[in-house]
Formats: structure tokens, C-alpha cells, sequence
């Protein structure tokens, strides 16, 4: 009865189950794209109406059981498209032919039908339609919670950027060979993996024909070879990887895995064809194997298109191929190993010893790094009979983030494989020692076989734990032990308080308990990685994180500190576990010191700039969502204050993070105070959750001093942003601070009967018994803080004579140039992103984002925030590139700009569009003063474009400089002034005439006006040196002091911009630096605002045109110069002539 009972219960919920699909008319679906063979677009509709129904039911959709389940499980068409039509088919007595043609077929099927499992998605996707003929699949488009499903698809855990992290390779190709023949000894393999690691290959795998023959045994084989790899990188310094084959009976492969791992192999390569798709996912996913992973197209050559009709021209096919059937190389090779969690995938390379196309490789390494949403893009690897000859020419083809496998033609080079594999180094361009191709990354940490990890077992098991178990390096703590290192770090800060007369007090009470929990139970972080004691501040851009573990391993959560006047509470936890010597308290506050009163990015405990307020969650949520793109199995964690709600940047982060789905948690410390009392008295920020929730956040408010409510809190899962509020007292633990309400934020004792009520507080918190209390320790730390940034490059200044520029005769113009140039750019690096804010089609990346739309991010009017977001971008090393007015890069958001982009010198490439007075808006969106406002800023570099030739090639010379570069940037109709082959370079200067009676330097649009002059000014007698700039910070100051000593009259400068700030006043500081007596005239905007109106008008009203240079030419040389009728041009309409409606 019991069982029945029990069965009943079973059924009942099952029933409801399916009652509530049943009351979905439109649940979530994924799509799939097939190529159909058909005679017309109604047979075409007969084909896909038979496969949603073969894929699903099976049953005719006639029948009563279908139409009972039709709405929430068969598949839909929702679209068909006409391809092309194909060749004409006889029948067997060639007397009568029919006509047939290829359509794309989109067909979307209800997520629950592949029942959260892959290979039931796979077989949804193709199962019995792959006995078909006529029928193939060409891609498949995930529902967004398909997306989310990491246990379905895990994706890469390394990717391209993981790979070379791993193995220290940032720039060029990888390379990778093949142990062979099968037949050889265990030994004899070990000898030759030796040598091509010794010789700089980067992975080593085994031929996919050795698994456990009788001449090398697989565990004998991998060990010999693990070892052996791992001796030749202790010599070379490198990183290189042994992979051995796992093609093993299905009960042995995931031993036979481990087996290898703890032998030391640094990857694994999987036949998917043989073992299966599910075995590369359950590997991928299990955070303790940990491992790259490899894919070998072993039988897979019977699952893929045999049609190339849908890639090629139907005049080329022959009539055997015209028949579709199987999946395409694209998702065969590509989405499909990345959606299951491959790193890189073997596929048989065109010119080989196989069938490939070169055009069907081009789609599989499409398919290998097209964006994907969180999927990391990975390495194609061509192979299959490649040659040294052809690298080359494979480099050109396929780029630098491919791992080419090359594995007999090694071989064939010569019995010494170390000068094989050098070889095969040197025509792959990666000569590291001789190029300095190679730069170091941080080492990237792979979790042990034996490592537990505790966000793997769930939130409910953690939730249980109570003395046992490990978080963040410590001996997970009791609940009255976190209260007890509380007590702890508000008694430091109160005997700090004392010592100094004053200090971050109330700050203590409120905060110590939240952040104590989340070190020592919420939040998993990594031992530190960091000195016990900071070394002096030596000018450098280093952060303080390291005390938080590594926050490269994204493995680790991360915790983002944003109250920095709580860095005296943040600094004595860290003494208090162990995180930071007793010692570095001493110079708190200290002169030279890094441990500082208001505390700055590279102050222990610190990940960002944040002293202004409101900027780290926005960074933070730009670290989130990179790690969200990257998989990371870690979550990131902000602590901030009430106060920061005041901020309307805060409010900008939290929309975008809601849109976005960043799954961030901000801690609150709400304590109702700020620097000039309640901020209920001072600016109320009302009911703070109603707020939130109305923004669509996830809010829990807690009492914030009880351990246990604000641990669960933060550990509970949401895709969306939540906000834990902390409900503290400010003074909490020490209630004699009452009497000092409402001014709390920074207590100064008022007298000595004052301070003696504190002294005895003090004293009775020492006289305490901590017996019991004392946390088990074990964190490690290192020597160095972690880097934020690479050193700055070496600033170059051009040659000290400049460089000649050809000047084309015949002025074209280009429409849009930076539109189409933007898209293809873009192509070819996946970890670019481009950014903007409600201005998209007004700065030209509409069709970025309509084509590449995993790689855009729009905020709306939020500028703020969006700096603050890139920053966060560029730290997890995604290539921001923001798109908005010059104004708004720099005027609105230069606090931003300057502590979350330029303070770090983060990689932020920065297009401000309608620089000076080109926009016809007025004062508010002319950027008179872009370029003095980023020329004050530290670290950043500032370019200006002044023809289609130079909007073609900044972005080349912005991403070759490491750090932030901000670049006036033009629209529209553009010149072109210099030949396609002459494209811009960094810190060149051309020298478009010479002449030693005046120099001219012009930058941007005014490069145009001053050519137009100088051709006005043949016939007068005067010669003119003329310098373009295109790089304006660095300024090219050798170039324009060998220009100004060597011309007779002086010099002039003519600017879109005001002559405060700019190249004017850069070349007046010059001068007056190095005591040249040349007169300067500075053309210009004179020292005011303009107004709307066309640029011909503003540059005729402010002396800014050709008219007005040839004034001044004539004031230097104190004559008047005779200007021909026929040699002044005729007015034209003047480049980047701008559109209200555009703005």
C-alpha cells in the first residue's frame, strides 16, 4: 500500500509537471539550421514538417496523441529560404528529369525536448533525420537557458587565451606534433616527446593509433612521456604540454584520464567519433580533472556534409555531391567540440592528404572562434599531411590563434628532432629568443585530482558545514569565531583611533562582521599571493588583490572592495587571518607606505580605483561579465557602502547589470551615515530594496551583524544581480559613539574625559578570553603583488627629422570608412568588444552591431559607468572599444576615464567622434577640449585621425600600444589626403613639405586647410615646412624642435581644438623649454566656446582655415603675399560636414 501510495504521489506530480508544459503555447526553444534538398518551397515546408515531427514524436501529426503534446514538443518551422537551385536529376530511363533546389530550414525545438542532457540534444538536433537523404544540418542556436546550462555545455575551460596563458605563449601560432610510428617502444616515445618540447613545440600528443599496444603500454607510454616533457621544460623554461590518446573502452577512459593527470600530462585527447561527444563533456565539466582538452576527427569524416552545395557555386558540383546529408564542417568542427568543452580540434586541412576545401576549413576555424556568448573561442588545428614549406602560407589563411599540427613531415626533416622542432619554431615565425615574441603571463592554476571543490558540492552542503571543510585558505571557521575576529579588528581600529587621535571608527562597528564572513565563510578565495609585508610605493601600477588570492584562477571568486575610507578595517582583517603580517599595520598611514589612509589599487585587500565613489561596482561588473564570457566557475563579490546609492553612476550599473544578466553580489553596509551625518538628513535615499527590485535586481536584507544571515545571503544563486543589505549600527560594539551622533564618519576625541571612556573600552575587549579562538592558518604567500598592467612601452618620437609623406594630388572621398573597416577588424579578434552609449549609428557601429552582436554592449546614456565597465573588461583582458562623442569620453566621465582606465593603464582603446567644432550641435557636443583634459591624465596616449588612409589604421596602432589610447575620431565622408599604402604609425610625424622660412604643424581636419594653403602660397616665395601629427600624446618633440631651429621666420600651428591645451600649447611649451626664440602663432579656438553652425562658418568665424594661416604666414614673414584668383581653390563642401539629426 505504501509503494502504491507512494507511485500515486509520483504520478500526481508528474501530471502537474506536464499540466504546466502543457499551458505553455510558447516555451523557450532552441534552433536548428538544415539544408533540405527539395523541388519547390512547398516541398521544402513538406520536408521540415516531417523531420519536427521525426525529431520528437515520431508519430504522423495527425494522430490524437500529437495534437495532445504538439504545443510543448514538436518542433516549429520558423523559417524557409531559397539557397539555390542545384542541377537537374534524371530519372532511370533518362526520359523525364526534375528540377531540384537547396533551401535553409530553421526549425526551433522546445528546450525540454532534449531533457537537459547532451546527447538527447544531439539526437533532437539529427537522430533519426541523419538516415536521410537530402537532409543536413548546417549550425545550432541555443535558447538563452541552454546557454546557462553548464552542465549540458560546459564549453572550454581554457580556450584560445587559457591555452596561452598555460603555456606562456601570447603572441603567433601554437605548434603541436604527433608521436608515431605505432610500433615503437614506451622509451623510444619518451626520448622524441624530450626533444620536440626541448626544441620549443608546444603540445606533444600521441598519434590517435596508440592506446594499450603490446610495444608501448598506455601507462607505461605516459608516464615515460609526462616525464620526459616535463624534464625538457625545467631546461628551456617553457610550458610545453604532453597529451596522450584517450581512445579506451568506455569503462576505462575516465581512469585511464586521471591516470594521466597524475603522471603529470598537461592534456588529453579525445576521438569523439569512437568514444563519443557526452565523454569530452563529462571531462570538460569536472573542475578537479581540470585538463585541455584536444579533439581528433577519428571517424568523424561518415557524420559530416557530404554536400558542398550550400558552400559553393552549383556549376561546380558534381552530381554525387549534390545530395546534402550530414552536419557541416562549421558545427561538426567548430560550435559543436566548443559547446561540449573542447580547447582545440584537429581537422584535416586543405592540400592535405584528405578531401577539405579551403573553404571548408575557413568555416571550421570560423567555427572555432566565432563569438558564442560565455564560449570561449578555441584553436583550430589543421593537420592531415601538413608541410614546414606551407606554414607560412597556412599562417596567412587561418591567423596566429591556430595550433598547428604537423607530425611526419617532422619527421622526414632529419634524425634530430630538437633541430626539427626548431625548425618547425623558426618557419612559424616563433622565434621567441630571437623576435621577443614571447611575453610572460601569470601562471594559470589547474586544480589537483584530489582537490575537493566546494561550490561543486552545492550551496545546501556548504550551508551545513560547520567546523570542517576549507574556505579561502583557512580552516572554515565557526560562526563564533568569525564574531570573535570581528571583535578583534574593531578593537585594532579603536586602539588606532587612540594612538593617532583619530580614525575610521563607526566604520568598524558597522562593517567588521560582513567582511569577516565573507573571508572566512561566504566566499571561497584563494590563499594569498601576496607579501605579509608591502613594499614601499614605488610609482608603479600594481594592485593589492593578490591578498585575496589569484584573481586570474577562475576557479576563486573574487572580492571587489569599494568603501576605501574602510581600508583600516579591510587592512586589520587581513593581520587578523593571516593574510597580512602584523607589522604592515605599523605603516599605516605612513609616509611612501602602500597600506594608506584612503586606501588605492595597490593597498592590500584592493582590486580597483576607487576613492571617488560609485566606480567599483561598475569595474566589478565588467570583471563579472568577462568571467561570465570565460566560465568561470567563481563569482565576484562586491562590498560597498550606503552611501554610494547617492551616486547616479551606481544606479547606471545597476540597469546595465540587470539587462545584462551579470550575476555579480554587492554587499551593502547600511548604515545610515555619511561624511555630514544621517543620510536621511543629508539626502535620503528612501526605501533602497523597493528600489532595486524596481530596477530588477535580486535584494535580500539581513540583519548585518549575524554571521549565518549574511552567509546565506551571499551564497545563494541568482542569474541576476543581487544585493545583500546589511543592516548594521555604526555603532555596534561600542556604544559610547552614540553621544558623537550624527557626525560618526571620522571620530577626533573631543577631549581627554572623552578619549578615557574609549581607553576603557578598550581595555575591557583585551581583557577578553580568546581562548578557543585562534584560527588555523595556512595561507602561502609570494614574494611580488600582482601586476594590473604591463610596464609602459618606451614612448617613441619619431625619427628626428620626421618621415616624408606623399600627398595624393587627386583628393577622393570615402563614405564611412571607419563603418565597414570597423566590422572586419573586429573578425578577426574575438576578445574585442565594442562598447557605446546610445550613440551606435551616429558613431558608425551599426553594423558591428547587427553582424557581430556577441561582441557589442550598448549602456544608454551612462557614460559613467560604461568607463568604469571597460576598465573592468580590459583587467579580465577583453579589448573595449568604446564608440560615443568626444565630450563624452571626456568632459562627462573624467573622473572614470582618469581612476578606473588610465590610474590602472588598462588596454581601453577610446573613439571619441565629432572632435572641436566639427559637430554643428553647439557648446554641448563640440570637444574643444578633448585633447588638454587626456593630455593632464597619466598613461594615456592620444591619436587624431585626418583622412580615410588614417581612420583605416588606428585601430592597428591603438591595440599595439599597451595601455589606454583615446583617438579623435571622424565620420561620414572622409578624404583621403595619403596613399592606402602609407597608413598611420605611432609616434611618426610626416613632413608633407619642406622649407626653411616657416614651419607649419596641423593635426586632424586642419591638415586638409593647411595643404589648400601651401598650394595657394607656390608662387609667393615662401617656403613651408609642414608637419602632420597624428600622434599627440606622446608629443613628437624631436621632430618639432629640428623643425622650429631650422626655419627663418617661426612657427605656426592650426588646430581643431582651442589653443589652450592642445598641439599650441604643447609647441609653446617645447620652445620655451629648450629656449628657442622662434616666434609661435597659435591658430585656433581662441580661448572661448563656439556655437552651432556648419564647421566652413566656425573655421572662417575663428581664424581656423586656410584663409587665416596664409594671415599668419604673412605676419612672420612681415610681407604681403600675392595670392593668384586661379590658384585659390573653389569652395567645395567641406569633409565631415556633419547632420544635426545625427547627433
Amino acid at each position: 500500500m505504501q509503494e502504491q501510495h507512494q507511485n500515486s504521489i509520483m504520478n500526481d506530480a508528474t501530471k502537474n509537471e506536464i499540466s504546466s508544459f502543457q499551458q505553455q503555447k510558447h516555451p523557450e526553444r532552441f534552433w536548428v539550421d538544415y539544408v533540405i534538398e527539395a523541388t519547390s518551397k512547398p516541398h521544402a515546408e513538406e520536408v521540415a514538417r516531417e523531420i519536427c515531427l521525426e525529431q520528437t514524436v515520431e508519430l504522423p501529426g495527425t494522430t490524437q496523441a500529437v495534437k495532445q503534446v504538439e504545443a510543448y514538443t514538436v518542433g516549429t518551422i520558423e523559417r524557409i529560404k531559397l539557397l539555390h537551385s542545384t542541377s537537374t536529376h534524371r530519372s532511370n530511363d533518362e526520359t523525364s528529369s526534375s528540377h531540384h533546389s537547396l533551401y535553409r530550414v530553421t526549425i526551433a525545438y522546445p528546450n525540454e525536448t532534449a531533457g537537459n542532457e547532451l546527447p538527447q540534444f544531439l539526437n533532437v538536433v539529427f537522430g533519426n533525420t541523419s538516415l536521410k537523404h537530402g537532409v543536413s544540418v548546417h549550425n545550432v542556436t541555443l535558447s538563452r537557458h541552454l546557454m546557462d546550462n553548464t552542465s549540458m555545455f560546459p564549453g572550454p575551460r581554457f580556450g584560445v587565451e587559457g591555452l596561452r596563458r598555460l603555456m606562456n605563449v601570447s603572441d603567433g601560432p601554437l605548434l603541436c606534433t604527433a608521436l608515431k610510428p605505432m610500433g615503437n617502444c614506451s622509451k623510444d616515445f619518451a626520448e622524441m616527446a624530450y626533444s620536440f618540447a626541448k626544441g620549443g613545440i608546444d603540445i606533444i600528443k600521441d598519434d590517435h593509433g596508440l592506446q594499450n599496444q603490446v610495444w608501448a603500454p598506455f601507462e607505461e607510454r605516459v608516464q615515460l612521456c609526462a616525464k620526459a616533457v616535463k624534464k625538457a621544460n625545467q631546461e628551456t623554461g617553457r610550458n610545453s604540454l604532453y597529451a596522450p590518446c584517450l581512445n579506451a573502452p568506455a569503462d576505462q577512459i575516465l581512469s585511464r584520464a586521471y591516470y594521466a593527470k597524475s603522471c603529470g600530462a598537461g592534456a588529453v585527447m579525445i576521438l569523439p567519433g569512437l568514444v563519443g561527444w557526452d565523454i569530452v563533456r563529462v571531462l570538460a565539466s569536472d573542475s578537479n580533472f581540470g585538463l585541455p582538452i584536444l579533439i581528433h576527427p577519428a571517424m568523424l569524416g561518415g557524420w559530416l556534409q557530404q554536400s558542398l552545395a550550400c558552400h559553393q557555386p552549383a556549376d561546380t558540383q558534381d552530381e554525387e555531391e549534390e545530395h546534402p546529408q550530414g552536419l557541416s564542417h562549421y558545427f561538426l568542427f567548430g560550435v559543436l567540440p566548443r559547446l561540449c568543452g573542447a580547447d582545440a580540434v584537429i581537422f584535416c586541412n586543405a592540400g592535405g592528404r584528405f578531401q577539405f576545401t579551403t573553404e571548408q576549413c575557413q568555416h571550421v576555424a570560423e567555427g572555432c572562434r566565432r563569438p558564442m556568448g560565455r564560449f570561449e573561442s578555441v584553436f583550430p588545428a589543421p593537420a592531415g599531411g601538413m608541410k614546414l614549406d606551407k606554414i607560412q602560407e597556412m599562417r596567412k589563411r587561418f591567423g596566429d590563434d591556430t595550433l598547428f599540427l604537423i607530425g611526419g613531415n617532422l619527421l622526414e626533416q632529419g634524425p634530430d628532432l630538437e633541430m626539427d622542432a626548431k625548425m618547425f619554431v623558426h618557419c612559424a615565425g616563433r622565434d621567441d629568443n630571437l623576435c621577443g615574441r614571447k611575453r610572460t603571463y601569470d601562471a594559470l592554476t589547474i586544480p589537483t585530482a584530489n582537490t575537493a571543490d566546494p561550490i561543486e558540492k552545492g550551496v545546501v552542503e556548504e550551508e551545513k558545514k560547520s567546523d570542517a571543510g576549507e574556505a579561502g585558505g583557512l580552516l572554515c571557521p565557526s560562526v563564533v569565531q568569525v564574531e570573535w575576529v570581528a571583535e578583534c579588528v574593531t578593537r585594532r581600529v579603536l586602539e588606532y583611533t587612540l594612538k593617532n587621535n583619530g580614525g575610521y571608527l563607526s566604520q568598524a562597528c558597522s562593517g567588521s562582521i560582513a567582511l569577516a564572513t565573507l573571508y572566512l565563510r561566504a566566499l571561497r578565495l584563494g590563499p594569498s599571493i601576496a607579501p605579509p609585508i608591502p613594499g614601499p610605493y614605488c610609482g608603479s601600477t600594481v594592485t593589492g588583490e593578490g591578498y585575496n588570492g589569484d584573481p586570474t584562477n577562475l576557479n576563486f571568486d573574487r572580492l571587489i572592495f569599494s568603501p576605501v575610507h574602510y581600508a583600516v578595517v579591510l587592512y586589520s582583517l587581513l593581520v587578523e587571518i593571516g593574510r597580512l603580517d602584523e607589522k604592515a599595520f605599523d605603516s599605516y598611514n605612513v609616509d611612501g607606505s602602500t597600506v594608506e589612509l584612503i586606501g588605492a589599487e595597490h593597498s592590500p585587500g584592493h582590486a580597483v580605483t576607487a576613492g571617488s565613489l560609485a566606480q567599483a561596482l561598475s569595474q566589478a561588473a565588467g570583471i563579472a561579465y568577462a568571467r561570465k564570457l570565460r566560465n568561470a566557475s567563481g563569482r565576484v563579490v562586491v562590498f560597498m557602502s550606503d552611501g554610494e546609492f547617492q551616486e547616479g553612476q551606481t544606479w547606471e550599473a545597476v540597469q546595465a547589470m540587470v539587462n545584462h544578466r551579470i550575476n555579480l553580489v554587492a554587499v551593502v553596509d547600511v548604515n545610515g551615515q555619511q561624511c555630514d551625518g544621517k543620510m536621511d538628513q543629508v539626502c535620503d535615499i528612501g526605501d533602497l530594496a523597493k528600489k532595486l527590485r524596481a530596477f530588477g535586481a535580486v535584494v535580500r536584507v539581513v540583519n548585518g551583524h549575524n554571521v549565518s544571515d549574511i552567509e546565506m545571503a551571499v551564497k545563494a544563486r541568482n542569474s541576476l544581480p543581487q544585493f545583500v543589505l546589511c543592516m548594521t549600527d555604526p555603532c555596534y560594539g561600542l556604544p559610547m559613539l552614540k553621544s558623537r551622533a550624527p557626525k560618526l564618519h571620522y571620530i577626533r576625541f573631543k577631549d581627554s574625559q572623552e578619549k578615557m571612556q574609549f581607553e576603557k573600552a578598550l581595555s575591557e575587549m583585551n581583557a577578553k578570553d580568546g581562548t578557543g579562538m585562534k584560527l588555523q592558518k595556512s595561507l602561502g604567500h609570494s614574494n611580488t603583488c600582482t601586476p594590473a598592467s604591463k610596464v609602459q612601452e618606451s614612448l617613441p618620437h619619431g625619427p628626428s627629422n620626421g618621415q616624408f609623406s606623399e600627398v595624393l594630388k587627386d583628393i577622393e572621398t570615402v563614405s564611412r570608412p571607419h563603418r565597414s573597416h570597423l566590422l572586419e577588424w573586429m573578425k578577426t579578434r574575438p576578445r574585442a568588444i565594442v562598447v557605446t552609449a546610445d550613440l551606435t549609428s551616429s558613431c558608425e557601429a551599426d553594423l558591428l552591431r547587427d553582424t557581430l552582436p556577441n561582441q557589442y554592449l550598448s549602456f544608454g546614456m551612462a557614460e559613467q559607468n560604461m568607463m568604469s565597465f571597460c576598465g573592468g573588461l580590459a583587467r579580465e583582458g577583453f579589448l573595449p572599444l568604446v564608440h560615443t562623442f568626444g565630450v563624452f569620453v571626456t568632459r562627462r566621465p573624467f573622473d572614470q576615464l582618469a581612476m578606473s582606465i588610465a590610474a590602472p593603464n588598462l588596454k581601453v582603446i577610446l573613439l571619441g567622434f565629432l572632435p572641436g567644432i566639427i559637430s554643428p550641435g553647439g557648446i554641448t557636443h563640440q570637444a574643444i577640449d578633448d585633447t588638454a583634459l587626456c593630455r593632464s591624465i597619466p598613461n594615456l596616449r592620444v591619436l587624431e585621425v585626418s583622412d580615410a588612409t588614417e581612420v583605416e589604421s588606428v585601430l592597428d596602432v591603438a591595440e599595439s600600444i599597451n595601455g589606454p589610447v583615446y583617438i579623435r575620431m571622424l565620420r561620414g565622408d572622409v578624404p583621403r589626403l595619403f596613399p592606402k599604402y602609407s597608413p598611420m604609425k605611432f609616434g611618426e610625424v610626416r613632413i608633407l613639405s619642406e622649407g626653411n622660412d616657416v614651419a607649419i604643424i596641423t593635426s586632424g581636419i586642419c591638415t586638409q586647410d593647411a595643404i589648400q594653403a601651401k598650394e595657394m602660397m607656390t608662387s609667393s616665395g615662401v617656403s613651408i615646412r609642414h608637419l602632420h601629427l597624428s600622434t599627440i600624446v606622446p608629443f613628437a618633440k624631436a621632430v618639432v624642435l629640428d623643425a622650429a631651429n631650422s626655419v627663418k621666420y617661426g612657427v605656426i600651428t592650426l588646430e581643431n581644438h582651442s589653443i589652450v591645451g592642445g598641439i599650441g600649447s604643447a609647441t609653446a611649451e617645447l620652445l620655451a623649454e629648450h629656449g628657442v626664440g622662434k616666434p609661435l602663432i597659435r591658430l585656433g579656438l581662441p580661448g572661448c566656446y563656439a556655437h552651432g553652425a556648419s564647421r566652413k562658418y566656425l573655421q572662417a568665424e575663428y581664424n581656423m582655415d586656410s584663409e587665416a594661416l596664409i594671415k599668419s604666414v604673412e605676419k612672420l614673414c612681415h610681407k604681403k603675399l600675392v595670392i593668384e584668383p586661379n590658384l585659390i581653390p573653389v569652395s567645395e563642401k567641406p569633409a565631415c560636414l556633419e547632420r544635426a539629426e545625427d547627433l
